[in-house]
């Protein structure tokens, strides 16, 4: 019984291998030219699908940046190798084909009418054809020169890819247009309709500094995304993660990119990712038979800052055309409300103006508010006195002579003041800016703890906010008491940014924390959802004590009732600060500066104002713009001021 069952499993065994030989022998031998055929008339393409970048938006989901679509028109490179053709150019490759060495026909008799469609779209577009077709030869050239190059290496006739490539000849369609080409494809054969995200700055030029611009990748940039895309590719695979991303493209040749402000910072978060379809064609005339797959793009993910636009708009206006700067922060949590610097530049149109605009004298891409390291003059006080106060070296009722000046081994240090102060303590001399106090509490400081102290306070150091190419300024070392008293009042070799000083303020109005001054509220997905939201890296409660503190709040908050900020009309706004003049060197060239927070018995707001370059004082020049700031940040308060 069992060797009959062997014996007919045997013979089905036999019989179904003999059938796969069989079959195999028929595709492989006997029809083989069928599907060698096939195959070389037949060509698996792919194109990359668009994706569109993130928006950004500021805390109140007023819109900063958008991406919108415009549309291109493309051809396949056959129609413009007809019409190179047609316009009596040679082409090797075709010129020494045998058809056309018997043809007695001339190679424009043979294809004739193949240049109908230069005609029909420059008629649809109200483009002149020269201007169509204005790129046309170089891209025959080049295509024809690395067929020629590839055909050289390989040793036969190849077809390259780029042969069935699209190339753009028209954009920023009208859709009208646009729709009469969709519905018309057999009048324009050969013709795509391409969209292309186009990014949008509804808001021109507001907050351009943080929010930055977008220009074209060139050559050696995209090798380095298209590397480091293709590591992403290897860590995904490695990790077992999903390889769906192997159906995505990263960057392409001439993409754009952030290259300044938010753009830039977030650009791997904003910048999504490029389907691909996957389509059959026909060799013969490059015609599509079928799309194969499809893989849609992955729009990158919305970007919602803290600033408020209101605030941002009424801080530009206020600073005027003043070359400068504004921030306006939340002192307890470092969220920026507002960055105003001047001058401005309009990311719409930057690829257009970039090198008007990259010569100009005054620096329009200069973020001033992050990338201004200049001395800080009087504002700087703050940070002097509180090392002295809390280390011992003066309290207060330690008191000096002010005579208008100082002098330490034979060399005169002066007051602002000509005729001095008189005899001064640290209640005074704050409000009313004696330099005589803090050069003489210099010489009794020393250079260690002052520089301690600033470190503290992060003056010298990057404060992490989220923007690009910041500047750290330089806090010097000092190596002998006529440099500590330089350094005391904000000047000689030291440096600060406005957002330093912007933190400084903030430690002095929230109890001693230095928080991080950040620009990332949240970001979203294309369904809305929550991605990220801020986290802080850099907070610190700074070891200053409570006395210290509460003797330069009200230190502070008498440089508005008495002092040198006394005729702004800040009063009324409870204003807290410090006004500065720093000097540059040379005559009547001051950098006037304005620090505080307010209302001072509950502070919402820390802000900083710069002018550079003024011939006025701080008082004098930055006073006035305080003013009209806290205006529009305490409008309940106007009637009172």
């Amino acid at each position: 019984m069992y060797p009959y069952r062997f014996k007919i499993t045997l013979i089905i065994f036999i019989l179904f291998f003999t059938g796969i030989v069989a079959r195999l022998f028929q595709l492989q031998i006997i029809e083989s030219n069928k599907y060698k055929g096939i195959s070389k008339n037949r060509r698996i393409a792919t194109y990359p699908l668009e994706a569109t970048r993130g928006s950004i938006f500021d805390r109140n989901g007023m819109m900063l940046a958008v991406d919108q679509h415009t549309f291109d028109i493309t051809v396949q490179y056959k129609n413009l190798l007809y019409w190179y053709i047609h316009n009596n150019n040679a082409v090797s490759r075709i010129a020494e084909m045998k058809a056309h060495k018997n043809a007695k026909k001339t190679c424009a008799e043979c294809h004739e009418n193949q240049d109908a469609w230069v005609k029909k779209l420059s008629q649809l577009l109200g483009i002149p054809q020269n201007k169509l077709l204005s790129h046309a030869k170089q891209i025959v050239e080049k295509v024809e020169r690395l067929k020629q190059n590839v055909e050289q290496k390989s040793g036969r006739a190849t077809r390259i890819r780029e042969e069935a490539d699209y190339y753009p000849i028209a954009s920023d369609v009208a859709w009208e247009k646009v729709i009469q080409i969709e519905i018309n494809q057999n009048s324009y054969p050969g013709i795509r309709v391409t969209p292309r995200p186009t990014r949008i700055y509804p808001q021109r030029e507001l907050a351009s500094h943080i929010l930055g611009y977008m220009s074209k990748l060139n050559e050696e940039e995209w090798e380095a995304y298209s590397d480091k895309w293709n590591n992403f590719i290897l860590s995904s695979n490695v990790t077992g993660t999903d390889t769906t991303p192997l159906l995505y493209d990263g960057y392409a040749e001439n993409d754009y990119i952030g290259r300044s402000g938010v753009e830039l910072q977030y650009e791997n978060e904003l910048h999504g990712e490029r389907g691909k379809r996957f389509e059959e064609i026909t060799c013969r005339n490059t015609q599509v038979e079928k799309v194969i797959l499809e893989r849609p793009p992955v729009s990158g993910d919305n970007l919602y800052l803290t600033i408020d636009s209101q605030i941002q708009a009424y801080a530009e206006k206020s600073l005027g055309k003043n070359l400068g700067t504004i921030i306006v922060m939340d002192p307890w949590t470092g969220e920026i409300l507002a960055m105003a610097s001047y001058p401005r530049f309009n990311p719409n149109d930057v690829n257009e103006d970039f090198r008007k605009l990259i010569k100009h004298p005054s620096k329009p891409f200069l973020n001033r508010a992050i990338q201004g390291a200049l001395p800080p003059g009087s504002i700087f006080k703050v940070v002097t006195a509180a090392a002295a106060l809390d280390t011992d070296h003066i309290n207060t009722r330690t008191t000096y002579e002010c005579h208008g000046y100082t002098n330490y081994k034979n060399i005169i240090f002066k007051c602002w003041s000509e005729y001095g102060h008189g005899l001064v303590t640290i209640e005074d001399a704050i409000p009313y800016s004696c330099n005589v106090f803090f050069f003489e509490t210099a010489k009794i400081l020393g250079g260690d703890p002052l520089y301690t102290w600033a470190k503290d306070f992060g003056i010298g150091e990057k404060t992490g906010i989220d923007l690009p190419h910041e500047k750290s300024g330089n806090m010097p070392k000092m190596m002998n008491t006529a440099t500590v008293m330089n350094v005391a009042i904000g000047q000689g070799a030291l440096l600060t940014t406005p957002l330093q000083l912007c933190r400084v303020y903030a430690a002095v109005a929230n109890g001693g924390t230095l928080v991080q001054p950040h620009l990332l509220s949240k970001l979203t997905d294309g369904q809305g959802e929550v991605v990220r939201v801020f986290k802080p890296e850099k907070k610190q409660k700074l070891n200053i004590s409570p006395a210290t503190l509460d003797t330069l709040r009200m230190a502070l908050q008498d440089v508005v009732i008495r002092g040198t900020a006394k005729n702004t009309g800040l009063e009324a706004y409870k204003v807290a600060g410090k006004t500065g003049t720093a000097e540059t060197g040379r005559q009547k060239d001051n950098h006037a500066w304005f620090a505080g927070y307010a209302p001072y018995d509950s502070p919402q707001y820390c802000f900083v104002i710069l002018v550079e370059h003024t011939p006025g004082h701080g008082a004098e020049i930055a006073g006035p713009i305080a003013k009209e700031l806290m205006s529009y940040l305490f409008p309940e308060l106007n009637e009172a001021s």
